[in-house]
């Protein structure tokens, strides 16, 4: 069978692998549907992060072909999603889950059940592919509690700035400003609910934010309301940015990957009260968005705008790399 395996910083490839089989407390999934994240793309870009090639995909669903016979957690003709947060490291193939692939076997699951979550009847395999960086979004939301009545604001509104704006519209919250330099993502956050989306490079931010909901003065100076703000899209030097104009104890949300390190500034960061709140991870948003997407609260299909046959792999990558015509990309295994 073929895998997506990361061999050296740019050097992305279909091997061919033997397919797995299930040890004794082992069972193997049929992949259905894989999402590319950007932390697929940012291993690309980095490279393996041992030194030995590396297979990349850890948003998947599919179905339990095969199980061993100590198994008691699950069974043939499960459908199950990949919780990868709640996964240690060595219960995929070569030290990593490896999604883009066919087949995927999951060492001594009985000891680690919360590293799959079992997909509900009403709850497509895609869907359920996606209810992992959904979950990521949700966290970001959880991490940062916001209540009804207050103003946010979403820097990148790729698939995780996405999810944010779905979290936080469950929540009851409507006044939500995005921005990005993407206007097919604009017009997708606009879709899911938000007030407005705006591309950062025709005004600034700060501006855009006064404009829309005033300013309050500190030290005589004029900052732009907004509550809370969450930085999703790695952007160098937004944060700093966003930590110079923002109000008194404003909250700021970092859930984004950053290939360089940050400067900021700590005596504006006490001088006016800043939180900034670090998100990573889903620890236990993952069940709640499998729940939320099975009754309809949320809807991953907003996420989507390409879907490629695992055929395709390598153009797949080349199309999720590229903002301006693509927010989730996901792989389709026949």
């Amino acid at each position: 069978m073929k895998v997506g395996v990361i061999h050296a910083p740019g050097d992305l490839r279909l091997d061919e692998v033997p397919p797995p089989k299930a040890g004794a407390g082992d069972i193997v999934i049929k992949v259905a549907a894989a999402g590319i994240c950007g932390t697929d793309l940012h291993f690309r870009h980095l490279g393996p992060r041992f030194d030995r090639p590396m297979p990349l995909g850890h948003e998947f669903a599919g179905e339990v072909i095969e199980a061993g016979p100590q198994v008691t957690s699950f069974k043939i003709g499960d459908r199950v999603a990949y919780n990868s947060n709640n996964s240690p490291a060595d219960m995929g193939r070569g030290g990593e889950c490896g999604g883009f692939s066919h087949y995927v076997v999951l060492r001594e699951v009985d000891g680690h059940v919360r590293s799959l979550c079992k997909v509900p009847d009403t709850v497509s395999l895609e869907h359920a592919a996606l209810v992992e960086p959904m979950s990521v979004g949700a966290h970001a939301v959880n991490r940062a509690d916001p209540k009804p009545g207050e103003s946010i604001a979403v820097f990148g509104v790729g698939p995780i700035g996405l999810a944010i704006v779905m979290a936080l519209r469950l929540r009851g919250i409507e006044d939500i400003v995005a921005f990005d330099l993407s206007q097919l993502r604009r017009d997708r956050a606009v879709a899911l609910g938000v007030r407005a989306a705006f591309d950062p490079r025709e005004r600034p931010p700060s501006q855009v934010l006064g404009e829309l909901r005033g300013h309050r003065a500190r030290w005589g100076v004029p900052l732009p309301i907004t509550d809370l703000y969450f930085e999703a899209s790695g952007a160098p030097g937004l944060l700093s940015q966003i930590t110079e104009f923002c109000c008194m104890q404003s909250r700021i949300v970092t859930v984004a990957l950053h290939r360089q390190p940050v400067t900021l500034d700590g005596t504006r960061i006490m001088s006016k009260e800043i939180s900034i709140i670090g998100s990573q991870g889903y620890p236990t948003e993952f069940p709640q968005v499998m729940r939320e997407i099975a009754v309809g609260e949320v809807n991953p299909e907003m996420m989507i705008t390409h879907r490629f046959p695992f055929s395709r792999f390598l153009e797949a990558f080349e199309t999720a790399n590229d903002a301006n015509q693509a927010a989730k990309v996901l792989l389709t295994f026949d």
